[in-house]
């Protein structure tokens, strides 16, 4: 969901008519690509007492999301192969090196391996190239254009992870789980100023006519939504840390129901 919307936020921001069943490719794409990590770490032994819900519920229903994610890889396949732009298909397979070089880094290199690099910008990095792929492909593959509302949303996607990836570290008394990268406990610590920061920023790019204004409303409230996490994280279960940190990043419904309504 977060993909779509900041795919169809960022059309709209550049005045691009997207092919929508690219939009759902996407959304089928990144849900197969969570949902993988999820099935490989829960496919072993629990070695913890404690997991973050998620993957507690996929351990729950391993063979359920195992069949489900089968049948979407086929959608996807069909969808890609019959009613995607060439450009946009050969654009991704290109992507899914990087996802997959990600996915022998995390999951069969050694685990000491794990915490010694920033796999939360890693992560951003490949959501936020995903994201943009299409709307890339569509602005006949102009970079210039893309590079600050890029960096503004690969931060957003960076804090976020940092926050989730921390705070249920933490929460587990620093001691059963891996302890994140410096990188990713930076941003969890800093939360309240990367949130801000992310805000004015958005806000001075796009009165400087750097950042369009769609796309600066969306960044400024979720930069904005992210210090507020910060602000009462007290008051957060641990179950709710990572839905509350996604929800976060869901600004762009607002604004495209705004802009429509108007």
């Amino acid at each position: 969901m977060v993909a779509a919307l900041w795919q169809l936020l960022l059309a709209q921001s550049l005045h691009l008519r997207l092919n929508p069943f690219e939009t759902v490719g996407l959304a089928l794409a990144v849900w197969l690509i969570y949902v993988a990590d999820h099935l490989i770490d829960t496919a072993r032994p629990l070695g913890i007492s404690w997991e973050p819900p998620r993957k507690e519920f996929c351990r729950r229903h391993w063979y359920g999301f195992l069949c489900f994610s089968i049948a979407a890889g086929f959608s996807l396949t069909a969808l890609a192969s019959h009613y995607f732009w060439v450009a946009t298909v050969r654009a991704g397979w290109q992507l899914s090196l990087a996802v997959g070089c990600y996915f022998a880094l995390i999951h069969v290199a050694p685990a000491s391996w794990r915490s010694g690099w920033p796999r939360e910008v890693a992560v951003a990095t490949v959501f936020t190239l995903g994201t943009f792929l299409a709307v890339w492909v569509a602005n006949g593959r102009n970079v210039a254009s893309l590079l600050i509302p890029g960096a503004l949303f690969l931060s957003l996607c960076w804090t976020n992870c940092s926050l989730i990836e921390t705070w249920e570290w933490e929460a587990t008394g620093s001691i059963e789980r891996e302890t994140p990268n410096p990188a990713a406990r930076f941003g969890a610590r800093h939360l309240r100023s990367m949130g801000a920061l992310i805000a004015l920023v958005s806000a001075l790019l796009w009165m400087v006519s750097l950042l369009p204004k769609d796309f600066a409303e969306a960044t400024f409230l979720s930069g904005g939504a992210l210090a507020l996490l910060a602000r009462y994280r007290s008051a957060i279960p641990i179950r709710f840390v990572s839905p509350a940190a996604d929800l976060a990043l869901c600004a762009p419904v607002i604004v495209l129901a705004f802009r429509t309504v108007v």
